[in-house]
């Protein structure tokens, strides 16, 4: 168990680690490498450092183990998203603590979970224990833009120094205001694919003043609307049809989905419960295709010779990218719009079955007795794709209870985590590593 000083240390590094700015782009990951290093010297521990670009670094260290089991990693990414200063109501590179909060780009994404990683790594170290595997902390660049310069550059340059059987990392969660009786933790077993898709439309230029009938921008439009216009059908995985049975215990609603296991029940009782109107419920539900990005043009009174627009599409488990981007062409209708895929994965999925999926879940109830521990899907993309492709599993987990207000503060404006938050999950962290170690 943690003493004071541990509880006092977790704050106070997240509040340092705040500071230093590693927006990408440009990354400039090394800080957060040389952070991580001066805690690692001063503890005795040894790691070794990568940079897949000038500036663009990540660091690995291990405990080792005995070999019992193959290793665990606790991922990280140093890396964060852009904050406009202007937005915030604190310098989001200030590390601020006011109010029992902790304040700064990347507290939830990903930099707090980072710590919890971090201490319950030197826990083991201090305390002297020898697990049963190797324990590897593993912070790297570049999440936010794809792991180009992280974790896909490490697994294809360095595989032989990442071989794991359990990845921890990112997208698992606890919601303290969704069950109307209880906490609800949210452990990533899954992860939606993502497809990017370019659009382009040609057509014949002229003067804005004599419209021609043939405006690229406009048919690209006339296009979009169409695409857009279509309903994406409600997709019941098998991931998902367990979720909603292990939450029917607290949602009276889903009571007839429980009692006959059908999927048009559960689609039913969704729908009438206003829950495909909530646009994270509706995203595990449903392949998504979100207009991010639209060109056209120089000048207003010139039609422009071409239009293009960016659709950025999140795929559930099952869904074949080809075959989506075949709908998307039909759907457009119109064979002069030109179709591109830039990057396309499928969703990636671990198994719930595990044992170390039964010791993380234990390890949230242990601490939280009154909750309910679910996996679930992650509508985003995370690191643990690459992981999933070379088939070692990867669980996002992050034992903290964060309202719905502070959850739609990730990517957002003063984003925040509480003092306690970080206190209680250092604890609870530490339980599951040690758990997870045989320690």
């Amino acid at each position: 168990m943690m003493g004071v000083s541990m509880m006092h240390e977790a704050v106070e590094l997240l509040s340092r680690y705040l500071k230093i700015n590693t927006t990408n782009p440009p990354g400039n990951e090394n800080k957060g490498v040389a952070f991580f290093a001066d805690i690692l010297e001063k503890e005795g521990i040894a790691y070794k450092t990568y940079e897949a670009s000038p500036a663009r670094g990540s660091i690995r260290a291990v405990i080792p183990g005995t070999g019992e089991k193959g290793a665990v990693i606790l991922l990280n990414h140093i890396d964060v998203v852009p904050a406009r200063a202007d937005d915030w109501s604190v310098d989001p590179f200030s590390g601020e603590i006011k109010d029992g909060f902790i304040y700064g780009r990347g507290a939830l994404d990903m930099k707090g979970q980072a710590i919890l990683e971090l201490l319950a790594f030197l826990e083991v170290k201090r305390k002297g224990l020898t697990p049963c595997r190797d324990i590897i902390f593993l912070a790297v660049a570049d999440e936010e833009a794809g792991g180009v310069n992280g974790v896909k550059y490490l697994l294809d340059h360095h595989g032989e120094e990442f071989q794991a059987d359990l990845v921890i990392n990112e997208g698992g969660f606890g919601l303290s205001s969704v069950l109307p009786d209880r906490p609800l933790f949210m452990i990533a077993t899954a992860e939606k694919g993502v497809c990017r898709v370019k659009l382009t439309r040609s057509g014949p230029p002229g003067h804005g003043s004599a419209p021609h009938g043939e405006n690229a921008l406009e048919k690209l439009v006339q296009g979009l609307s169409r695409l857009l216009a279509k309903k994406n059908p409600v997709i019941i995985t098998p991931l998902i049809a367990e979720y909603f049975k292990q939450l029917s215990s607290s949602w009276e609603f889903l009571k007839p989905y429980l009692l006959d296991g059908k999927e048009e029940t559960l689609i039913e009782v969704l729908t009438q419960n206003g829950m495909l109107d909530i646009p994270q419920m509706a995203a595990m539900l449903q392949n998504t295709i979100s207009l991010n990005l639209l060109h056209a043009g120089d000048k207003v009174n010139v039609i422009p010779s071409a239009a293009e627009a960016e659709l950025d599409i999140r795929l559930l488990p099952g869904t074949d990218p080809d075959a989506v981007i075949a709908e998307i062409k039909e759907a457009l209708v119109d064979e002069d719009i030109k179709v591109e895929s830039s990057r396309a994965s499928r969703a990636s999925e671990s198994s719930m079955e595990t044992e170390d999926f039964a010791i993380i879940k234990r390890s949230h109830l242990d601490h939280f007795p009154d909750a309910v521990a679910v996996a679930s899907l992650l509508f985003g993309a995370s690191d643990s794709r690459f992981f999933r492709e070379k088939g070692v599993p990867c669980y996002g987990v992050c034992p903290m209870l964060i309202s719905l207000e502070d959850l739609s503060k990730v990517h957002g404006i003063d984003e925040r985590i509480s003092e306690e938050n970080m206190i209680k999950g250092t604890t609870v962290f530490i339980d599951m590593v040690r758990q997870l170690c045989g320690t």
